[in-house]
Protein backbone atom coordinates (compact mmCIF):
# COMPACT_ATOMS: atom_id res chain seq x y z
CA UNK A 1 0.00 0.00 0.00
CA UNK A 2 1.63 3.66 -0.55
CA UNK A 3 2.79 5.60 2.08
CA UNK A 4 0.12 8.38 1.46
CA UNK A 5 -2.77 5.83 1.21
CA UNK A 6 -1.52 4.49 4.39
CA UNK A 7 -1.39 8.03 6.44
CA UNK A 8 -4.95 8.90 5.02
CA UNK A 9 -6.36 5.71 6.23
CA UNK A 10 -4.71 6.15 9.88
CA UNK A 11 -7.19 6.86 12.86
CA UNK A 12 -6.33 10.69 14.05
CA UNK A 13 -5.50 10.54 18.51
CA UNK A 14 -8.35 12.81 19.00
CA UNK A 15 -7.08 13.18 22.25
CA UNK A 16 -3.64 14.14 21.60
CA UNK A 17 -5.09 17.02 19.10
CA UNK A 18 -6.94 18.43 21.61
CA UNK A 19 -4.37 18.78 23.97
CA UNK A 20 -2.30 20.64 21.75
CA UNK A 21 -4.83 23.04 21.35
CA UNK A 22 -6.02 23.16 24.85
CA UNK A 23 -2.24 24.17 25.64
CA UNK A 24 -2.28 26.51 22.63
CA UNK A 25 -5.79 28.40 23.74
CA UNK A 26 -4.03 28.80 27.48
CA UNK A 27 -0.98 30.39 26.13
CA UNK A 28 -2.90 32.45 23.71
CA UNK A 29 -5.29 34.05 26.90
CA UNK A 30 -2.61 33.98 29.64
CA UNK A 31 -4.57 31.04 31.60
CA UNK A 32 -1.76 30.42 34.15
CA UNK A 33 -1.55 33.91 35.08
CA UNK A 34 -5.08 33.95 36.20
CA UNK A 35 -7.55 32.53 38.76
CA UNK A 36 -9.25 29.82 37.05
CA UNK A 37 -6.14 28.06 35.68
CA UNK A 38 -7.53 24.75 36.52
CA UNK A 39 -9.79 25.10 33.85
CA UNK A 40 -7.45 24.58 31.43
CA UNK A 41 -5.65 22.03 33.71
CA UNK A 42 -8.95 20.07 34.01
CA UNK A 43 -9.54 19.56 30.46
CA UNK A 44 -5.79 18.46 29.61
CA UNK A 45 -6.23 15.74 31.88
CA UNK A 46 -9.41 14.70 30.99
CA UNK A 47 -7.86 14.14 27.49
CA UNK A 48 -4.82 12.17 29.22
CA UNK A 49 -6.48 9.76 31.00
CA UNK A 50 -4.68 7.16 29.32
CA UNK A 51 -1.45 8.42 30.38
CA UNK A 52 0.58 6.23 32.94
CA UNK A 53 1.67 8.81 35.61
CA UNK A 54 -1.35 11.29 34.99
CA UNK A 55 0.07 14.02 37.93
CA UNK A 56 3.37 14.23 36.42
CA UNK A 57 1.19 14.75 32.55
CA UNK A 58 -0.54 17.38 34.70
CA UNK A 59 2.25 19.66 36.46
CA UNK A 60 3.94 19.01 32.85
CA UNK A 61 1.01 20.97 30.95
CA UNK A 62 1.27 23.52 33.49
CA UNK A 63 4.80 24.14 32.29
CA UNK A 64 4.11 24.00 28.71
CA UNK A 65 1.38 26.81 29.31
CA UNK A 66 3.75 29.23 31.06
CA UNK A 67 3.41 28.47 35.00
CA UNK A 68 3.86 26.10 37.57
CA UNK A 69 1.74 23.79 40.00
CA UNK A 70 2.50 21.79 43.10
CA UNK A 71 2.18 18.35 42.90
CA UNK A 72 -0.73 18.27 45.51
CA UNK A 73 -2.64 20.92 42.88
CA UNK A 74 -1.39 18.17 40.11
CA UNK A 75 -3.54 15.06 42.27
CA UNK A 76 -6.26 17.70 43.32
CA UNK A 77 -6.78 18.75 39.24
CA UNK A 78 -6.47 14.88 38.06
CA UNK A 79 -9.42 13.52 40.84
CA UNK A 80 -11.38 16.38 39.60
CA UNK A 81 -11.02 15.17 35.74
CA UNK A 82 -11.65 11.28 36.71
CA UNK A 83 -15.33 12.44 37.99
CA UNK A 84 -16.30 14.04 34.94
CA UNK A 85 -18.18 10.75 33.87
CA UNK A 86 -17.56 11.18 30.32
CA UNK A 87 -15.72 13.09 27.68
CA UNK A 88 -17.10 16.78 26.69
CA UNK A 89 -18.41 17.52 23.01
CA UNK A 90 -16.76 20.13 20.91
CA UNK A 91 -19.09 23.18 22.40
CA UNK A 92 -19.29 22.19 25.16
CA UNK A 93 -15.40 21.92 25.94
CA UNK A 94 -15.46 25.31 23.73
CA UNK A 95 -18.01 26.12 27.02
CA UNK A 96 -15.65 25.24 29.70
CA UNK A 97 -12.72 27.19 28.01
CA UNK A 98 -14.45 30.01 27.17
CA UNK A 99 -13.19 29.71 23.36
CA UNK A 100 -14.58 31.98 20.73
CA UNK A 101 -14.63 31.68 17.34
CA UNK A 102 -12.05 34.31 16.25
CA UNK A 103 -9.91 32.53 18.56
CA UNK A 104 -10.57 29.18 17.09
CA UNK A 105 -9.82 30.46 13.66
CA UNK A 106 -6.35 32.30 14.76
CA UNK A 107 -4.94 29.01 16.55
CA UNK A 108 -6.19 26.94 13.97
CA UNK A 109 -8.21 24.41 16.45
CA UNK A 110 -10.15 22.31 14.66
CA UNK A 111 -11.75 19.98 17.49
CA UNK A 112 -13.08 22.48 19.63
CA UNK A 113 -16.00 24.57 18.87
CA UNK A 114 -16.88 27.86 20.25
CA UNK A 115 -19.26 29.56 21.92
CA UNK A 116 -20.51 32.41 19.72
CA UNK A 117 -20.56 30.29 16.80
CA UNK A 118 -22.46 27.15 17.05
CA UNK A 119 -21.66 23.83 15.37
CA UNK A 120 -24.45 24.51 12.29
CA UNK A 121 -23.29 28.01 11.30
CA UNK A 122 -19.44 26.67 11.17
CA UNK A 123 -20.30 23.84 8.86
CA UNK A 124 -22.24 26.70 7.08
CA UNK A 125 -19.25 28.93 6.82
CA UNK A 126 -17.06 26.23 6.29
CA UNK A 127 -18.81 25.16 3.05
CA UNK A 128 -19.34 29.01 1.74
CA UNK A 129 -15.29 29.30 2.37
CA UNK A 130 -14.92 26.12 0.41
CA UNK A 131 -16.88 27.15 -2.46
CA UNK A 132 -14.96 30.36 -2.74
CA UNK A 133 -11.86 29.18 -2.91
CA UNK A 134 -12.50 26.28 -5.21
CA UNK A 135 -14.09 29.29 -7.74
CA UNK A 136 -10.72 31.17 -7.54
CA UNK A 137 -9.00 27.83 -8.38
CA UNK A 138 -10.50 27.89 -11.75
CA UNK A 139 -10.51 31.63 -12.06
CA UNK A 140 -6.65 30.98 -11.66
CA UNK A 141 -6.47 28.03 -14.06
CA UNK A 142 -8.34 30.36 -16.60
CA UNK A 143 -12.17 29.25 -16.41
CA UNK A 144 -14.81 32.45 -17.18
CA UNK A 145 -17.32 32.90 -15.23
CA UNK A 146 -20.78 31.83 -16.83
CA UNK A 147 -24.14 33.27 -16.49
CA UNK A 148 -26.61 30.92 -15.06
CA UNK A 149 -30.30 31.02 -17.37
CA UNK A 150 -31.94 30.86 -14.10
CA UNK A 151 -30.21 33.89 -12.77
CA UNK A 152 -30.76 36.04 -16.32
CA UNK A 153 -34.57 35.30 -16.43
CA UNK A 154 -35.17 36.42 -12.70
CA UNK A 155 -33.41 39.30 -13.91
CA UNK A 156 -35.22 40.09 -16.86
CA UNK A 157 -38.70 38.73 -15.21
CA UNK A 158 -39.26 36.63 -17.95
CA UNK A 159 -39.47 32.07 -17.47
CA UNK A 160 -36.47 30.29 -18.89
CA UNK A 161 -38.23 28.82 -21.91
CA UNK A 162 -38.21 32.81 -23.32
CA UNK A 163 -34.44 32.86 -22.66
CA UNK A 164 -33.70 29.61 -24.71
CA UNK A 165 -36.24 31.13 -27.47
CA UNK A 166 -33.74 33.93 -27.96
CA UNK A 167 -30.68 31.93 -28.15
CA UNK A 168 -32.32 30.03 -30.55
CA UNK A 169 -33.82 32.98 -32.53
CA UNK A 170 -29.51 34.57 -32.32
CA UNK A 171 -28.46 31.16 -33.53
CA UNK A 172 -30.93 30.86 -36.39
CA UNK A 173 -29.92 34.31 -37.29
CA UNK A 174 -26.08 34.16 -37.15
CA UNK A 175 -26.42 30.75 -39.00
CA UNK A 176 -25.25 31.24 -43.17
CA UNK A 177 -28.04 31.04 -45.31
CA UNK A 178 -26.35 28.47 -47.88
CA UNK A 179 -28.53 25.72 -49.18
CA UNK A 180 -27.24 22.09 -49.58
CA UNK A 181 -26.30 19.88 -53.03
CA UNK A 182 -29.31 19.30 -55.53
CA UNK A 183 -31.49 16.33 -55.35
CA UNK A 184 -30.22 12.37 -55.79
CA UNK A 185 -31.97 12.46 -59.56
CA UNK A 186 -29.30 14.86 -60.35
CA UNK A 187 -27.92 13.49 -64.25
CA UNK A 188 -24.67 16.21 -64.40
CA UNK A 189 -22.10 15.52 -62.82
CA UNK A 190 -21.24 19.72 -62.25
CA UNK A 191 -22.98 20.55 -59.06
CA UNK A 192 -22.39 22.94 -56.41
CA UNK A 193 -24.39 24.74 -53.46
CA UNK A 194 -26.30 27.32 -54.21
CA UNK A 195 -25.78 31.15 -51.87
CA UNK A 196 -27.06 34.55 -51.78
CA UNK A 197 -24.25 35.51 -53.68
CA UNK A 198 -25.23 33.77 -56.77
CA UNK A 199 -28.29 34.62 -56.64
CA UNK A 200 -31.35 32.14 -55.45
CA UNK A 201 -32.75 29.75 -58.03
CA UNK A 202 -31.49 25.91 -58.64
CA UNK A 203 -28.03 24.74 -59.08
CA UNK A 204 -26.22 24.90 -62.47
CA UNK A 205 -26.17 21.68 -64.71
CA UNK A 206 -30.16 19.58 -66.12
CA UNK A 207 -31.86 18.04 -63.05
CA UNK A 208 -35.04 15.86 -63.15
CA UNK A 209 -37.78 16.91 -60.64
CA UNK A 210 -39.90 15.16 -57.86
CA UNK A 211 -42.35 13.99 -60.56
CA UNK A 212 -39.72 13.27 -62.97
CA UNK A 213 -37.94 11.56 -60.44
CA UNK A 214 -37.52 7.16 -61.32
CA UNK A 215 -38.27 7.04 -57.33
CA UNK A 216 -41.56 7.67 -57.72
CA UNK A 217 -42.91 4.69 -59.75
CA UNK A 218 -43.80 7.00 -62.80
CA UNK A 219 -41.02 9.15 -63.14
CA UNK A 220 -38.82 8.50 -66.45
CA UNK A 221 -41.29 6.17 -67.82
CA UNK A 222 -44.43 8.33 -67.88
CA UNK A 223 -42.13 11.48 -69.09
CA UNK A 224 -41.09 9.48 -71.85
CA UNK A 225 -44.46 8.06 -72.79
CA UNK A 226 -45.56 11.48 -73.52
CA UNK A 227 -42.65 11.45 -76.04
CA UNK A 228 -43.63 8.95 -77.68
CA UNK A 229 -40.77 7.10 -76.68
CA UNK A 230 -40.47 3.32 -75.07
CA UNK A 231 -38.84 2.73 -71.58
CA UNK A 232 -36.05 0.67 -73.15
CA UNK A 233 -35.42 3.20 -75.74
CA UNK A 234 -34.90 5.68 -72.93
CA UNK A 235 -32.92 3.96 -70.67
CA UNK A 236 -30.63 3.53 -73.22
CA UNK A 237 -30.48 7.81 -74.59
CA UNK A 238 -29.96 8.35 -71.13
CA UNK A 239 -27.02 6.22 -70.52
CA UNK A 240 -25.18 6.86 -74.11
CA UNK A 241 -23.31 9.04 -73.55
CA UNK A 242 -21.66 7.23 -70.74
CA UNK A 243 -21.23 4.27 -72.46
CA UNK A 244 -20.29 5.71 -75.86
CA UNK A 245 -16.90 4.56 -75.93
CA UNK A 246 -17.96 0.92 -75.86
CA UNK A 247 -19.17 -1.55 -78.73
CA UNK A 248 -23.28 -1.21 -79.35
CA UNK A 249 -23.10 -5.15 -78.25
CA UNK A 250 -21.01 -4.16 -74.89
CA UNK A 251 -23.45 -1.04 -74.24
CA UNK A 252 -26.07 -3.44 -74.70
CA UNK A 253 -25.02 -6.40 -71.85
CA UNK A 254 -24.63 -3.39 -70.00
CA UNK A 255 -27.89 -1.91 -70.23
CA UNK A 256 -28.83 -5.28 -69.71
CA UNK A 257 -31.14 -4.84 -72.83
CA UNK A 258 -31.83 -7.95 -75.71
CA UNK A 259 -29.52 -7.91 -77.89
CA UNK A 260 -30.75 -8.20 -81.59
CA UNK A 261 -30.68 -10.97 -84.06
CA UNK A 262 -28.68 -9.35 -86.39
CA UNK A 263 -26.12 -8.47 -83.95
CA UNK A 264 -26.02 -11.40 -81.85
CA UNK A 265 -25.79 -13.14 -85.14
CA UNK A 266 -22.98 -11.14 -86.69
CA UNK A 267 -21.26 -11.46 -83.20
Amino acid sequence: MPLRRRRRNRKRDLNAIRRAEIVRHAVHVGAMDTEDRERWLVAYALHNQGAKDQVWGVIRAAQKMGGEITKAEAIAIVDEADAIPHAWGADRLAKHLGLTYDQRRTLRITTIGSVDVKKRDRREIRRVRDKVKKEQKRRANGARPRASITAQARAEGVSRTTIYRRKRSEQAKNMPDVTGVSAACLLSAEDGPVSPARGAGPSEGHFVSKKECPRSGRGVAATVGARGLSSSQTATTMAADIHASLPLELRLLALGLPMPEGLARAA
